[in-house]
């Protein structure tokens, strides 16, 4: 038969094992709501960037319908538009959510 101490002690253990893993799951969710929250953003991001593209793209195509750009404007813009591209991948890729804090 188990002494007192002996019972206490593997009772202590228990405890400790359940309250390391309930401390460990609590990790889990902060982290995973960190990791929703990010999307979030990253999708935000990815929203606007599309839309002001398309909006910019589309301005240009108008005027390019109407003829008001010539040829030469028109290759400085779409070379224009592609540095932009460029760009905005570049940023996209260098930002990381941990650099905002």
């Amino acid at each position: 038969m188990k002494s007192k101490e002996q019972r206490h002690e593997q009772e202590q253990l228990f405890l400790d094992e359940v309250y390391r893993k309930a401390r460990l799951l609590e990790y889990d969710k902060r982290e995973a709501e960190k990791v929703l929250y990010n999307r979030k953003i990253m999708a935000k991001r990815r929203v606007w960037t599309v839309s002001a593209i398309t909006i910019v793209t589309a301005a240009f195509a108008l005027m390019i319908h109407m003829g008001k750009i010539d040829q030469w404007t028109c290759v400085l813009l779409s070379l224009l538009l592609i540095a932009a591209g460029l760009l905005i991948e570049k940023l996209e890729l260098a930002w990381s959510p941990e650099n905002d804090r």
